[in-house]
């Protein structure tokens, strides 16, 4: 009876072992993937910005837009700074949320993009 309970004891905690930080890794990938993906929409976002910006759109018609996300107001006034002519201005905000991975403020940029784009001048 005690080799059993015994058996029974190792096999679980080797179990846990075994398996905690598969999921860990897994959870650490998914995050990863995540906040990378939240950096491909930074960039796609300010390309399109870059983009409305060169075809006559006006700095006040994202001012009348709530964006979800807290970068997307900071991307657009940039892209409106004077003199603003950067050839890698989308690059630039892709590394910038590469350097500072922090998913939260990068996210919901997909939903401001689709705010952007969709809708005419």
């Amino acid at each position: 009876m005690k080799n059993n309970l015994l058996t029974i004891s190792f096999l679980s905690v080797s179990t846990l072992i075994t398996i905690l930080p598969a999921n860990k890794l897994r959870a650490g990938s998914h995050e990863l993937e995540i906040s990378l993906q939240n950096c491909y929409y930074a960039k796609k976002f300010a390309k399109t910005v870059m983009e409305k910006r060169k075809a006559s759109r006006p700095l006040s018609y994202y001012e009348q837009i709530n964006f979800t996300s807290p970068v997307a107001m900071e991307i657009v006034l940039d892209a409106y700074d004077v003199g603003q002519e950067d050839p890698n201005f989308s690059d630039h905000w892709f590394k910038k949320c590469i350097e500072n991975s922090c998913s939260g403020f990068w996210a919901n940029l997909k939903i401001a993009l689709d705010l952007i784009s969709d809708q005419k001048n």
